[in-house]
């Protein structure tokens, strides 16, 4: 049986992942279809498909392409490439027209208890996969790890990462006595950071990508108990984007004052989230940026490298550790074309 596959999400990994891999699927795979925001079409693209810009009901045609494709025979991937919350609120009418899903968005993952339960009775029901190990790390198997301890009866007992490309590449570099500003400007100008920075600085990417891989460890969660260490100040919050680019130097002064209230012998910081079961069956959540010393695991790796922790019962003192690019278009894509071939498997 071939596999379909429609790409949702034009944008950086959505291209990166059409130039680089589309020609390379399997003989029985094929791209079906592409959208965007604002349109859908047929694949391939045409030349001028980034000029076409009358929209057009583009969740709709979706579904009417899973439903036809799925009423001939065919199976269905449909690949979210977008960091779109809108865009995974369709997975549920994605699933029922009959589609797989592979998935680089963290919103469904860490939406509400009741969406994401909703999503894993429908896969159930429908009898569809749900893969997305591009969500944290850009594809390094940390899901895989997690599944294996508990397929093998272990228990995973506490998980810790630099989860943000953005924020790891900035504090990497960043020393005391520079200004935190000029790294951020520098992450942005290399398309490390989200086009409003303040995704990045304010924890949240980091609280998702925990509570993503604290469900697949089997702990109850959500992102109100995550606490999180949000480096905009309050000030800067609720501002337009365009104004918090102008005000960096009030950016700079509270991050500084905050560092020599906390840690003004520090010389490099992480920015880290840690989740941990607790002794009496809660599960505790911190996201927020640490001092670390020359002998930490994260004191050396490469600007954009990751590292992460996990510990369980059988892995207690010497936990599981995994280390490699942790963001970035290119292995985001050959991660997700890893998702479409771990599929084929399952099928």
């Amino acid at each position: 049986m071939a596999l379909a596959v429609i790409v949702v999400g034009l944008g950086t990994i959505g291209k990166t992942w059409l130039n680089d891999y589309a020609a390379r699927l399997p003989k029985n795979v094929f791209v079906h279809a592409a959208a965007n925001s604002k349109r859908l079409w047929r694949w391939p693209l045409p030349s001028d498909w980034q000029q076409q810009t009358v929209p057009m009901q583009v969740q709709p045609a979706v579904v009417a392409e899973i439903s036809k494709l799925y009423d001939s025979g065919h199976s269905v991937a449909v690949l979210d490439l977008t960091a779109s919350k809108e865009v995974s609120r369709n997975y549920l009418s994605w699933i029922q027209a009959g589609a797989h899903i592979i998935s680089a968005n963290k919103y469904a993952g860490s939406s509400h208890p009741e969406y994401y339960q909703q999503l894993r009775d429908a896969l159930q029901h429908h009898q569809r996969y749900w893969l997305y190990n591009t969500t944290v790390g850009a594809g390094l198997p940390i899901q895989k790890a997690i599944r294996e301890r508990l397929d093998c009866y272990d228990a995973i007992t506490a998980m810790e990462g630099n989860f943000s490309g953005s924020l790891s590449w900035i504090f990497q570099q960043y020393r005391p006595g520079d200004k935190l500003s000029e790294w951020l400007c520098k992450a942005a100008d290399i398309g490390y950071t989200e086009p409003d920075p303040r995704i990045d600085l304010s924890g949240m990417d980091v609280a998702r990508k925990l509570l993503i891989l604290a469900r697949d460890a089997g702990w109850s969660l959500q992102l109100a108990d995550v606490t999180l260490h949000n480096l905009v100040p309050t000030a800067l919050q609720q501002i337009p984007v365009a104004s918090f680019w102008q005000q960096l130097d009030e950016f700079d002064q509270a991050f500084e004052h905050w560092r020599l209230q906390h840690y003004p012998t520090a010389q490099q910081f992480c920015y880290i989230g840690h989740v941990q079961a607790m002794p009496d069956g809660s599960v505790k959540a911190t996201a927020q940026l640490q001092p670390i010393g020359s002998d930490s695991p994260y004191a050396h790796l490469p600007p954009g490298n990751a590292n992460f922790i996990i510990r369980s019962r059988q892995y207690q003192q010497n936990p599981l550790v995994i280390q490699g690019p942790g963001a970035g278009p290119e292995v985001t894509a050959a991660g997700v074309q890893s998702d479409i071939l771990e599929l084929l498997k399952l099928l």
